[in-house]
């Protein structure tokens, strides 16, 4: 689910806040949120969601924009009113949310990576 209704995005937001006791926004003040919920009947269905997520994170990247992986996607997901949501949204099943993929352009220019360690990788022949 892409969320950038305004309203509904810092809905969602107050929720996360709430479910790690804060009143800060988790989402940094992102203008996009992109829910990830994945089918619980699937046996990979937490490996499944949690590659989406690497992906769209990767992608954004390669975009040019900045993204952040947010968790309590679960938890917001298992409250009545994350509830309420997904039905109005048309989700029926077994769903449990994965994580949160905010979107937004990035502040400050990425730092350049620092060189790769020497025999960080190891080969075996």
């Amino acid at each position: 689910m892409a969320v950038t209704n305004r309203v509904l995005r810092d809905r969602l937001s107050q929720l996360n806040a709430q479910v790690m006791g804060v009143s800060s926004d988790p989402f940094y003040g992102a203008p996009v949120v992109l829910v990830v919920l994945a089918d619980r009947t699937r046996p990979t269905y937490l490996y499944d969601g949690s590659l989406v997520i690497g992906n769209m994170l990767n992608a954004a990247h390669s975009l040019g924009l900045g993204s952040c992986w947010i968790h309590r996607a679960k938890e917001v997901f298992e409250s009545s009113e994350g509830k309420e949501l997904l039905s109005r949204w048309g989700i029926t099943g077994d769903y449990e949310g994965i994580g949160h993929c905010i979107l937004g352009f990035p502040a400050a220019a990425a730092s350049v990576p620092k060189p790769r360690k020497a025999d960080y990788i190891h080969w075996e022949e």
